[in-house]
């Protein structure tokens, strides 16, 4: 009697870039399982057509969806969608909620198939990511309260970048860690779903750290694969939504929801943010002021 393949449901949300979106569905048609992947194309009410240009590859392959959210609901809102469509119609075995703007090899979610099931108590696994230049990225750790405050100035964010600590941890080519990137995010379906899919209060930033934080909760583990990769090419969409002030805020709201959420004395933790933040956000416009007027 011949095995049961696998079923994929991928989620991909768009807002604007749909030509990222395209691609990266073209992508996907070459993997090797492509006949077991099910596509959810979520739409966050692109006011650019996006939709209607989507809604091209419903019809050119059948196992693509196109979904128009109504509003734009957001990066963890827009991905609930798409994950609820996939439960009620799709039931798949596992999911991958993957940023437009990756590039994946053709063998990826063969692989991420095979190497789960080795893993210690698996949630999220995801391949390393890594810029178009072929530098690595792994966010590592939960942070603490005290290093989210030193986050908040400008001057300590750029004096303490570091190169991610790589290490094989788990004697198994992969990498044990806490927080996975929201670019590439792949787990057992029904795992994620008791994970409470994405945390719906947030915007743009720190949904990675709600699902770490469920992750630790329910006794997981997060792994990044030491011998896999994909390219992520960073913030398209985010770039041309947002700009650098607004963006700050969206961080600054996640981060807020995150300490009243997920930490003890939140309230109190949540207040002496809000007004570190009030200063931050006002060196940000003073430090673009000083660049405006030297360019």
């Amino acid at each position: 009697m011949k095995e049961r393949m696998s079923k994929i449901g991928v989620v991909i949300l768009n807002y604007n870039s749909y030509q990222d979106t395209i691609s990266l569905v073209e992508n996907i048609q070459l993997q090797t399982v492509a006949q077991n992947i099910y596509i959810i194309i979520v739409d966050n009410n692109s006011p650019n057509g996006s939709f209607e240009e989507l809604f091209k590859y419903k019809l050119k392959y059948s196992n693509v969806e196109v979904l128009q959210t109504g509003a734009n609901l957001g990066y963890a809102k827009g991905n609930n969608f798409g994950l609820k469509y996939l439960e009620k119609n799709i039931h798949p075995d596992y999911v991958a909620i993957l940023n437009n703007d990756i590039i994946l090899p053709n063998n990826c979610f063969e692989k991420l198939i095979d190497k789960y099931s080795t893993l210690e108590n698996p949630a999220i696994i995801a391949p390393m990511e890594r810029s178009p230049n072929g530098n690595a990225a792994i966010l590592g750790p939960l942070r603490s309260f005290w290093e989210d405050i030193l986050s908040l100035s400008m001057l300590h964010r750029v004096l303490n970048k570091k190169k991610p600590v790589i290490v094989d941890n788990t004697n198994n080519q992969a990498m044990k860690v806490e927080v996975i990137g929201g670019s590439f995010m792949f787990s057992d379906f029904k795992r994620f779903k008791q994970l409470g899919y994405f945390y719906p209060k947030t915007f743009l930033y720190v949904e990675e750290r709600f699902v770490a934080h469920a992750v630790k909760q329910q006794g997981f583990n997060n792994y990044v694969l030491l011998e896999e990769s994909y390219i992520h090419d960073h913030s398209a969409t985010i770039n041309s939504f947002h700009n650098t002030y607004s963006k700050y805020k969206l961080w600054h709201n996640g981060l807020i929801e995150y300490t009243l959420v997920c930490r003890k004395y939140g309230r109190l933790k949540a207040g002496l943010l809000r007004i570190l933040m009030t200063l931050s956000l006002l060196e940000i416009k003073t430090v673009h002021r000083i660049k405006g007027a030297f360019n």
